[in-house]
């Protein structure tokens, strides 16, 4: 970004952050690269090309996840976190919450929702293979019929 200070152009370089992309430990990357891909429909990008992975890209239209391999962790080492602990939030994109929540149900178990939040989003959550929990939120449709969240 340029700033004008005193008829002088100025390159602010703290203004140059393109996104915040998350970064969780899992116990087996090959696992979690093909739990993300099917129920999530990311594409990865795995670092070495060929398993065992230490490290991978995941990427969906503009979102970015970024898995990467804790040796010796057991795969249930996340499944205490309570259940209003998220690691993830993903916004969909329009109005089609409601589209998507149904294709991933298909796919893995939908832990709340879909609801209406207080706050007018729609919401689902869902659990990976490591216990991390994500929530995916939207618009839905004018009219839609989405029962509301009780606290």
């Amino acid at each position: 970004m340029l700033v004008c200070t005193n008829r002088a152009l100025v390159v602010d370089p703290m203004s140059l952050y393109q996104r915040a992309v998350p970064v969780l430990q899992v116990a087996s990357v090959e696992t979690s690269v093909r739990w993300y891909a099917h129920v999530l429909d990311f594409t990865p990008n795995t670092f070495p090309e060929v398993p065992p992975y230490s490290f991978a890209i995941l990427r969906r239209d503009g979102a970015e996840i970024m898995l990467q391999c804790a040796e010796g962790m057991p795969s249930s080492a996340r499944k205490s976190a309570t259940e209003l602990v998220w690691s993830i939030y993903l916004r969909v994109y329009g109005e089609a919450v409601l589209d998507v929540a149904a294709v991933v149900a298909r796919k893995t178990k939908i832990l709340r929702g879909p609801e209406r939040m207080f706050y007018g989003l729609v919401e689902f959550e869902v659990c990976d293979p490591d216990g991390y929990r994500m929530c995916l939120g939207g618009d839905a449709p004018a009219g839609a019929n989405v029962k509301l969240h009780v606290e």
